[in-house]
């Protein structure tokens, strides 16, 4: 393992010279040396993660002939840190299920416009035209990359590869009185009823119910305060929370005399859900609740 001139390590194959430049090097499965200078040290870790994959997944000499599927993983491994968990989770599964099948196998510097094309044609008709945009989008996103690695010359999402045939996106409203009285009676015998109907009067987002701490509580002021978002992303209960994306989700929320009560009585629960005691709202068992646990209950 690398040292910089202070003594710290870096980390394997990376080092700093006396002139301050960072040596980045590792040896190819052909048992060749390849070795690179840089003045930043993120810039060198960089390097040595994309040039190992490469290595690994490909032949060195001729990027191109990464499939776009070996490509994705590169890009995704590579930018990770840029998003959101559920952003990431998002960019999988659209293109698992819309990219991959048509295109995935294909050496990226082999695919063409029409192949963009026929990824989209595929899709016709069976989702709204805000998801057909983002598999789109994503398609651009991995081209782009490709393009600015000099991995292929062109990005082949042009303007040629077009959004068509999606299905009419369903239109958000609000809940009548008896909508939302009928709402309240069917769950009655609900494990999570007092998050539902917190969410039913406050307007939270599940997500800003999930990471909602006592710390954000006033009950002197008879309010909440909105200040971040939470993904539960494994079956121990292990969350990331993140800020909300835009500045106006930042807010504070006053409490109905319904909401008020079950920020009481869940008070009152918390004392036993010990692990997880700073959060709001647990399940049963005291551990966190995922988005997709609440969506699959209540539907």
């Amino acid at each position: 393992m690398g040292k910089d001139i202070r003594g710290k390590e870096l980390g394997v194959g990376i080092s700093q010279r006396k002139d301050g430049l960072y040596s980045g090097r590792f040896v190819d499965r052909n048992g060749k040396r390849q070795q690179k200078y840089f003045k930043k040290l993120q810039d060198c870790r960089r390097w040595i993660a994309e040039a190992v994959y490469q290595d690994e997944h490909s032949d060195i000499r001729n990027t191109g002939s990464l499939s776009l599927d070996a490509w994705f993983e590169l890009w995704y491994e590579m930018n990770r840190e840029n998003f959101r968990y559920n952003t990431l989770k998002a960019r999988r599964r659209r293109y698992e299920h819309d990219i991959k099948p048509i295109i995935g196998h294909m050496p990226i510097a082999e695919i063409k416009t029409i192949h963009c094309q026929n990824v989209m044609l595929s899709l016709q008709g069976r989702f709204s035209k805000s998801t057909l945009s983002q598999t789109r989008s994503l398609m651009k996103i991995l081209f782009d990359y490709a393009l600015d690695n000099e991995v292929i010359r062109l990005n082949p999402v042009n303007r040629k590869v077009k959004v068509i045939g999606g299905t009419e996106e369903n239109t958000a409203r609000v809940l009548t009185i008896q909508e939302q009285n009928k709402l309240t009676a069917c769950l009655a015998h609900y494990s999570f009823r007092n998050q539902y109907l917190f969410v039913l009067n406050t307007g939270l987002r599940c997500g800003e119910m999930i990471a909602l701490t006592w710390e954000d509580v006033d009950f002197n002021g008879r309010k909440i305060c909105v200040n971040k978002t939470a993904a539960v992303i494994s079956s121990d209960g292990q969350v990331i929370v993140n800020p909300p994306k835009t500045k106006s989700s930042v807010r504070d929320v006053p409490l109905t005399q319904e909401a008020f009560r079950i920020l009481q009585e869940q008070k009152t629960r918390s004392a036993v859900n010990i692990e997880n005691s700073k959060y709001v709202f647990t399940g049963n068992n005291g551990k966190i609740v995922s988005n997709q646990n609440y969506s699959r209950t209540l539907s």
